[in-house]
């Protein structure tokens, strides 16, 4: 009886109206926590660390209040040791606070590797043995040879290099190709590829990489990256062959209004050939 009066007295209902508010501010007090621990809403654009020593870089993340990883390192001669050479996410990617930026540099000494054996391979087993040891493709050579696109030799800085030797990871190795009884090859089309897709359509076409040209749109690396060919010497619009090795010119922008007009007079040309 007396359990009966005490939950239906005033004390009982003080009682029940406090738990409400503790809870209420309980759950108040994990929300802000939440939001806070995981700055939801709240979004940091990604600063451009290319080129940048790990020393600059490091201090550019900790301002924004992001935070790096060194994922990886690779060798280029052509930058100083601990340069950034590459960053994930890319810059302008828009993250939450303290978000891991992961960085490649430019390691202190190369790292070595043995030089895979790529003479009488075709060239896209080579292709395929290069790329998966770590080495970039050079410059394609096509000289007088039954075969066509026989490895006859590989080259590095100008010279033979034969299988087993100790090589920089990252080099850059050029290839002797068979000429065979090739006609020619019709030019690739490009048009709307990023530098790095077009560069590989070029050498898997058994052409080579010529001059590349940035226009007023691209104005640093991370724009060059995402930048596409809008223009390209031969074009493929025409049709024509040409011979192994030839070397394809390309034109870059980011102007979106380019890219479509340059698809535009390419689908035009493409439907004159067939019609």
């Amino acid at each position: 009886m007396k359990s009966a009066n005490f939950f239906k007295s005033k004390l009982f209902l003080i009682q029940i109206i406090i738990a409400l508010l503790i809870t209420i501010v309980l759950i108040w007090v994990t929300l802000l926590s939440l939001k806070n621990y995981t700055h939801h809403g709240e979004q940091l654009e990604v600063p451009d660390l290319y080129g940048m020593s790990i020393e600059k870089a490091k201090g550019k993340i900790k301002s924004e209040h992001l935070k790096f990883s060194i994922y990886d390192s690779i060798y280029n001669p052509r930058y100083a040791p601990g340069t950034v050479l590459d960053q994930r996410p890319l810059a302008g990617a828009m993250v939450k606070r303290k978000r891991n930026i992961f960085l490649t540099i430019n390691a202190f000494q190369p790292e070595q590797v043995r030089f895979p054996n790529l003479v009488d391979n075709s060239f896209r087993q080579a292709y395929e043995l290069l790329v998966t040891n770590g080495f970039k493709i050079g410059k394609l050579e096509y000289i007088e040879n039954q075969f066509l696109n026989l490895v006859l030799f590989p080259k590095y800085n100008g010279d033979t290099i034969f299988a087993g030797s100790m090589v920089d990871k990252g080099a850059t190795i050029d290839l002797v190709l068979g000429k065979g009884q090739h006609n020619g090859i019709l030019v690739p089309n490009l048009i709307g590829k990023t530098s790095s897709q077009a560069r590989e359509k070029i050498i898997l076409s058994n052409l080579n990489y010529g001059q590349i040209r940035f226009d007023q749109s691209v104005n640093n690396h991370f724009d060059s990256i995402q930048a596409k060919v809008w223009k390209q010497s031969p074009s493929s619009a025409s049709n024509q062959k040409i011979l192994l090795g030839s070397e394809i010119d390309v034109w870059l922008t980011q102007d979106s209004i380019k890219l479509q007009q340059a698809d535009s007079i390419l689908q035009k040309s493409l439907s004159n050939l067939l019609y």
